[in-house]
This record gives C-alpha cells, structure tokens and sequence, in this order.
C-alpha cells in the first residue's frame, strides 16, 4: 500500500542562488544489476562536457546479511579509477572494479567526472525528491523502475524529467525552459529523438 500522498512531502526550495553550472542527475534502482542504457541516453542527449553528473541509486532498507551479501555490487563502492588487475588473482574482484571504469571511461569520453550517491529508506520517492532537491539539478533522469511514481515527480520536481523505459522508449514527463548560457533543448530534443513520448504533464507545462 502506498503511504505517501503527494502531500506529504513539503514543497521543497530547489532553487540554486548563484548557480549556473549544469547539473544532470541520472536516478536508477540500486537493487537490480547496474547497466549504462539509462546513463548512455543522458551522455547522448542531456549532458555536456564540464557539467555536474551525479548517479543516484535507490534502494529500501537492508538488513545485515542483505547488505553483506551486496556490499560490492556497484552501487556500495566508490567510483574510483581502478587499481592495476593482477593476473589470476582469483579474488574475484576484477569484475566490479573493470564495471566501475567501464563508467568511469564513458563518461570522460562526454567530458564528465561522474560522482555517485545513494539513498536507502522509504518511501523511496519522497527520498528521491529531497536528495533531488539537496542536488539542485537543471536536469533530471529515471530509469523505467520509476516509472509508476512519474506523475509524482512531475509534480514535485521543477526541471526538466526524462524517463527511460525498459523497452528503450524515452517520456519527457517535464520540459521547463532553461535560461542558463541559452542552453535549451527540451523542444529541440523532443523533435529529434525518434523513441520519445511526450506525457501529458508536460504538454500541458508547455501550452
């Protein structure tokens, strides 16, 4: 049962005095196996060399042998440039650290230092929607496990909101035009992009 109307979450402040610096923040499920699909649209289609890029992974609370058990999935280590890979070391450590640069590497190729954050608890979109706040994104991205929450977070989150679907399918859920060094392309992309949806909110926020 869901127990968080829309108006539990107090009305937010997530206005950035002074702050000009684009900032893309791409949210996804901390739970499930970590893929760059989500990530790779953002680098295609939102994010510009030099921007803020922040990974925000969500997940519920996890008791001790849950945590044990997933504490060197990608989303439990740092993001960080990986040591040297020794030859057979048989540890079993190669993958995640070669996982971790795989993003690392991608991202320097668009020109961006990824950081990474995550947030456990519930319910986990009013989560979502404060660390949003606390992060002052001009723009943000869900993945499809989102989904069943988009008309909360079009309603709660100012910027611009991009969803990518299972199926690879893209909604921009919001559209809000961007003032900051005549960087917009909200029109534009929706135009451009072959597998985008336009929900219903944001034409509505563009009429």
């Amino acid at each position: 049962m869901d127990r968080s109307p829309a108006n539990d979450l107090p009305d937010l402040d997530f206005s950035s005095p002074g702050n000009t610096n684009k900032h893309v923040v791409v949210v996804m499920d901390g739970m499930t196996e970590f893929t760059t699909d989500t990530l790779q649209w953002a680098l295609d289609n939102v994010v510009t060399a030099g921007c803020i890029l922040t990974l925000l992974g969500v997940m519920p609370w996890l008791n001790i042998p849950l945590f044990l058990k997933t504490r060197n999935d990608f989303w439990t280590e740092e993001l960080e440039d990986a040591p040297p890979v020794k030859e057979k070391n048989g540890c079993g450590n190669d993958a995640k650290y070669l996982k971790r640069q795989a993003v690392i590497d991608l991202c320097r190729k668009y020109g961006v230092v990824p950081q990474k954050k995550i947030v456990m608890g519930y319910p986990q979109r009013l989560l979502v929607v404060e660390q949003v706040a606390t992060l002052c994104p001009t723009w943000v991205v869900f993945d499809g496990s989102h989904k069943r929450n988009k008309d909360f977070y079009a309603k709660k989150i100012p910027c611009n909101i991009f969803m990518v679907n299972d199926d690879g399918r893209v909604d921009m859920i919001k559209s809000r035009q961007m003032s900051h060094n005549g960087e917009s392309i909200s029109t534009e992309l929706a135009l451009s992009t072959p597998q985008m949806t336009v929900s219903e909110e944001s034409k509505d926020t563009n009429k």
